[in-house]
């Protein structure tokens, strides 16, 4: 059994809190491009909504979450991904070249909650216990139905990543979270040739989306 597939937890038990082989921290040297990058649906959103969040209000944006708790969000919604493609993986929802992709992404999903999970710990921050995950009934019993929600899943993903980057005040946590985002990017390319769509890289500028969206958008499956 592979590392990766040896981590899932459906009733809410705490992972293992393996240290990735790649420490998260060492992508150090894309914080610059990921300045820039941010710019892009980023860095105009997070300044309008800087000041929203003052007199105990809950929190709207990303902004004054700090780095651990963007963090410990970011590696629920990897595990939500990592389980769901393994569940799919699994239940053979997939087959043939299909399958091996979708291992593929399952196995960058997990090494990302395994680097979160190290910089957590090196943050001195407490590493989530993983969700009670809920997903659609059926949706691992029809390839369309399971390809459809992962094309839901991905954007999601993306667009939190694009959205908590400007909030991020380590530079170096801000580049490797950058490294991440772009791993998600080609995560929904796979998809997108699984579907049949063409050209899958339709994109030209991915889209950042507000911590209350990417709240509501997997509220339904067990991420709070």
């Amino acid at each position: 059994m592979s590392e990766a597939r040896g981590r899932i937890h459906l009733a809410g038990t705490r992972p293992g809190l393996e240290v990735s082989r790649r420490n998260f921290i060492k992508t150090a040297a894309w914080a610059g491009a990921a300045l820039a990058a941010a710019g892009i649906g980023g860095i105009g959103w997070a300044t309008r909504y800087a000041g929203a969040q003052e007199g105990g209000e809950p929190f709207e944006t990303y902004q004054g979450l700090g780095d651990a708790a963007i963090l410990q969000f970011a590696y629920q919604l990897e595990l939500l991904e990592g389980t769901f493609y393994q569940m799919g993986a699994d239940m053979g929802v997939v087959s043939g070249d299909a399958l091996a992709q979708i291992q593929a992404i399952r196995d960058h999903e997990f090494a990302h909650a395994d680097a979160l999970a190290a910089t957590l710990q090196q943050l001195g921050a407490e590493v989530p216990a993983t969700p009670d995950f809920t997903y659609p009934d059926g949706v691992f019993e029809d390839t369309a139905a399971f390809l459809d929600l992962a094309n839901t899943f991905e954007p999601v993903g993306i667009g939190a990543y694009q959205g908590a980057a400007p909030a991020l005040e380590s530079k170096e946590i801000l580049g490797a979270a950058l490294s991440i985002h772009n791993s998600e990017c080609e995560h929904w390319n796979g998809i997108k040739i699984l579907l049949g769509i063409d050209p899958p890289n339709n994109v030209a500028f991915e889209e950042a989306l507000p911590l209350p969206q990417v709240q509501e958008a997997v509220a339904p499956f067990g991420v709070g």
